[in-house]
C-alpha cells in the first residue's frame, strides 16, 4: 500500500534544530514504505496565524491530492490544525503523541492553557482515525483508560530510536582530550547542568587532572556560564550553539562520554526522551544525571550503556567521572542498537497510515 500524508508541523525538512531533523528522517523512511510525506507549515505566531495555517493546510492537501492527515503535538494546538483539515479534505486523521497532551511537568495543571490542553486530548481520542504513540514517552500504558474508546484505536509503537543507516555510514571526529558531550536543550527549573558542572569541579579537585574537555551544543546562558566561571572549570568547558543533525552525528561518535541530564521532576519519570537514541546509535557510554529511579535510569543500567549520577548528588558525578576515565568497561548489550532505530518505529507508523486508508473489514 502507498498513498501521501500530509504532515501539519511547526517545523520543515529544511530547518535546523533536532524537530526539523526528525521531519526529513521521517520523510525519508515512509518513503522506503511507499509513503510520500507533504509539509503543511504552521510557523509562530500559533494563535493568531492559525487561520491563515488551516488555509495553507488544507491548499496543500488539496493540491498534493493526499491520502491522509497526521499530526503531532508540538505544541498540542497542531492537533486541532490536523482536525479541521481532515474534515475539510474529508481524509482520515492519525494524530501522533510525542508528549502527553493534558499533563506536562512544567505546566500550571490549574491554569487556562491545561483547560485547553484537556479539551484537545478529548478532541484527539475521540475524533482521530488512530492515535499513537512512542513507548518512551511520558505517559503509562494505563493512559487512555479513562476514555471511552475502542482499543483498537489508541496504538503504543516502538521508541522512535536512532537512524541506523546514518549513524553506521558517519564518520568520527578524533579528539586528542577525553572528551564528552552534551547535544540539545536545558529547561529552566526542569533540566539544568548544575549538577554536573559541580560533579566536574569535584572530580578535578579530587584527582587534580585537567587533561579533558566538555562540550555543550545547544542553548547555554549566562547563569550556566557563571556556574562554570564559579567552580573554575571554566577552561575545560566549551559551549556551542546548535548544528545540524549531519554534523552532531560524527561529533557523537568521536566522544568517550555523551552526557544526558534528566533531572528529578516526577513528570520526567517515564521518559525515554529522543535524545538518548542518538546517543544510543553513537555507540559511547553515557553519563546519566538524573533521579535513579527514572526510566531512563534502568534502560541505560539494564543494556550496559553507561552509568547513573543522582540529580540530587554532584559526588556522584564525580564518582562516574572517576571511573569512566579509570576503569569502566564498555560492554553494551548488542541487541539494543538492533531494536531500537527509527527504521523500526517508521514502519510501524507506515502500517497504521495503511490501515486507516485501506481499512480491513471482518470479513467473518
Amino acid at each position: 500500500m502507498s498513498g501521501t500524508v500530509l504532515l501539519v508541523s511547526n517545523r520543515r525538512a529544511k530547518d535546523s534544530g533536532g524537530r526539523a531533523e526528525k521531519v526529513a528522517t521521517r520523510k525519508r523512511l515512509l518513503r522506503e514504505h511507499g509513503w510520500e510525506v507533504v509539509v503543511a507549515h504552521a510557523p509562530e505566531p500559533y494563535i493568531s496565524g492559525f487561520p491563515s495555517a488551516l488555509t495553507r493546510s488544507v491548499r496543500t492537501g488539496r493540491r498534493e491530492r493526499v491520502d491522509a492527515v497526521t499530526s503531532i503535538n508540538n505544541p498540542f494546538h497542531l492537533h486541532v490544525l490536523g482536525y479541521l483539515t481532515s474534515r475539510v479534505l474529508h481524509k482520515p486523521w492519525l494524530a501522533e503523541l510525542r508528549d502527553p497532551i493534558s499533563t506536562h511537568p512544567d505546566r500550571d495543571p490549574n491554569s487556562p492553557i491545561t483547560w485547553t490542553a484537556k479539551a484537545v486530548e478529548r478532541l484527539v481520542v475521540h475524533e482521530a482515525d488512530r492515535v499513537v504513540w512512542f513507548d518512551g514517552i511520558q505517559l503509562s500504558d494505563a493512559y487512555f483508560e479513562r476514555y471511552d474508546v475502542p482499543d483498537n484505536r489508541i496504538v503504543q509503537i516502538p521508541p522512535m530510536g536512532y537512524e541506523k543507516a546514518k549513524f553506521d555510514t558517519a564518520e568520527r571526529v578524533d579528539y586528542e582530550a577525553f572528551t564528552i558531550t552534551y547535544a540539545g536543550s536545558f529547561y529552566d527549573g526542569w533540566i539544568e547542568p548544575y549538577t554536573f558542572i559541580d560533579g566536574l569541579r569535584r572530580y578535578i579537585q579530587r584527582t587534580g587532572r585537567r587533561d579533558l574537555r566538555v562540550q555543550f551544543y545547544g542553548d547555554w546562558n549566562a547563569e550556566y556560564q557563571n556556574a562554570v566561571e564559579h567552580a573554575a572549570v571554566a577552561d575545560v568547558v566549551e559551549t556551542h550553539d546548535f548544528v545540524p543533525h549531519e554534523k552532531i552525528v560524527p561529533i557523537l561518535k568521536g566522544s568517550d562520554v555523551l552526557l544526558y541530564v534528566g533531572g528529578g521532576d516526577s513528570g520526567n519519570r517515564l521518559n525515554l526522551p529522543s535524545k538518548l537514541w542518538d546517543y544510543v546509535g553513537a555507540k559511547r557510554p553515557i553519563l546519566a544525571v538524573v533521579d535513579p529511579s527514572f526510566r531512563v535510569a534502568g534502560f541505560l543500567e539494564s543494556h550496559d550503556l553507561g552509568l547513573v549520577a543522582d540529580t540530587d548528588d554532584s559526588r556522584t558525578v564525580a564518582g562516574a567521572l572517576t571511573a569512566f576515565r579509570d576503569d569502566y568497561d564498555f560492554t553494551p548489550d548488542a541487541s539494543v542498537f538492533k531494536e531500537y532505530t527509527r527504521e523500526r518505529s517508521a514502519e510501524r507508523i507506515a502500517a497504521v497510515l495503511d490501515d486507516i486508508t485501506h481499512p480491513r473489514h471482518d470479513q467473518s
